[in-house]
Parts: structure tokens; sequence; C-alpha cells
């Protein structure tokens, strides 16, 4: 797990200092769709209670199922090492809008399902007792799980244009093949977005970006890892793609801190 943890830290920070006012840029533009309207519609709807909530979260999974796609589309490509310009931003969040959509109202009801019949089960003391208990002890695990597939779920989606049943069975394959790897990216990402948060404008500046970014290149370094591309391979063909495989290979691993500091020597 080290050297693989070493490689996604090292090739997370290079992609994003190369690609750092790409990354401002774009998440500018995912801020301005996603959470600026949802605080607005909340904020200023002239409406309380459950219909000020309904409002607002309509909007937020509205807009996030466009926004968010974008970004990681964008990102993947970045981590892929490909070009890519940010005004394909809206074409690709226009591709996976739908299936964004019906991932986020998928996990929504499964949350809200479980969130009330655990409370159920705790609540409801006479009549179930310990089995109670345990029944709402299975279904924070289950939540837990649901929760951590958030991990995989939209970088496979725009990683690998999928639909959603490969999507969620390699999301499933991947936390059984990699629990605690797995937990520990959640928990990582959780970190970042807290810590972004926290200062405010880093969560207008950097926020989704980076995460994006450092989820994307744990999904290409851990299948890369485990040689599995999903897809036949192409082999190279002639002595010219061998060595511009090697070629690349060598120009993801070697770059150092030096690189940062004294950029001329390189």
């Amino acid at each position: 797990m080290g050297p693989l943890l070493t490689r996604i830290y090292k090739k997370t920070f290079w992609n994003t200092y190369d690609h750092i006012g790409q990354l401002i840029l774009l998440n500018l533009l995912w801020f301005l769709i996603f959470p600026l309207p949802t605080f607005l519609i909340f904020r200023y709807l002239p409406f309380t209670g459950y219909t000020q909530l309904t409002f607002t979260f309509l909007a937020g999974l509205l807009t996030h199922s466009y926004a968010t796609p974008g970004v990681f589309a964008l990102t993947a490509r970045l981590a892929d090492y490909q070009q890519t310009h940010l005004r394909s931003f809206f074409s690709e969040a226009k591709t996976y809008y739908l299936r964004t959509l019906m991932l986020s109202l998928l996990f929504g009801g499964i949350f809200f399902l479980l969130t009330y019949s655990i409370g159920f089960y705790i609540s409801v003391k006479i009549g179930f007792g310990l089995l109670g208990f345990f029944l709402a002890g299975i279904q924070i695990w289950i939540g837990a799980f649901a929760l951590i597939m958030q991990v995989y779920l939209l970088p496979l989606l725009v990683g690998k244009n999928w639909d959603l049943k490969p999507v969620l069975k390699w999301s499933t394959l991947l936390i059984i093949l990699k629990p605690g790897f797995t937990i520990l990216l959640f928990l990582q990402a959780l970190a970042i977005f807290i810590l972004i948060t926290i200062t405010g404008v880093g969560a207008v500046l950097l926020l989704m970006s980076i995460i994006s970014i450092f989820l994307n290149t744990a999904l290409r370094e851990t299948l890369r890892e485990m040689d599995t591309t999903m897809k036949p391979k192409k082999k190279p063909t002639s002595w010219k793609e061998i060595f511009a495989e090697r070629e690349k290979e060598e120009e993801e691993e070697k770059r150092t801190l030096k690189d940062l500091f004294r950029p001329w020597d390189t």
C-alpha cells in the first residue's frame, strides 16, 4: 500500500502544480453552478420548513448532477496526462448529467431509508430489544459501505464512460479487494474537504478540483497496480511505440521536489 499511496500523492501534487490555474477556473465554474445557487435558494426563497428544504434539495440535486461530473471529467483527463480545455466542461457535464442524477437519487434514497430505519429500530425498544440494535448495526455498516463507494463512483463513471451497472459493480469490487486502502482514501478525501472548506476562500477556488484530481489519480494508479484497464490492452506494433510507452512512464515518475525549487536545473 505504501508505494501506491506515494505515487498517488506525488502525481496528485504535480498534476495540481502543473494545472493550478485551470483547476482554479474549473472550481470557480463548479461553485457558480452548484453551491452558490443552492445557498441562495435556501437563504432567500420566501418559504420555510419542509418547503424550503425541498426546494433547496432539488436545486442542489440538479446543479450537483451537472457541475460535479463536469469537474471530474476534466480532472480525469489531467490525471491521465491528457490535454483538456475548460470549454469542454459543459459538453462533459451534459454527457454524464443523467447518470450522475440517477446515482444521486439512488444513494440519496438509500441513505434516507437507512436513516429512517435505523432510527426506528433504535427508538422502538419494546418488541425488538437487542434484535433492534443488531438490525440497526447492520444497516449502519450498509450505510458506511454505500458512503465509501463514493470514492470510486464518479471516477469510474467519467473515466470509463460506463452505464450505472458496471460503475456500481466495480465500485463494490474495488472496496472488497482493497478495503483498508479505500477507507484510507475516503478519510483523506474527507480531510481535504474539511481543511479546504474551513478556509472559506478555498471552497470557492479549489475544493472540488483538488478532491476530484486526487480521487481520479487514486483510481488510475490503483488500476495500473492491479494491471486492470477493464479493456483489451493494445500491444505496441513498433519500436517507436515501445520507447514512447517507456518514456511516458519515466516522465510520470522522475520529478522530485528539486523541480519545484530549481526548475531551471531539469
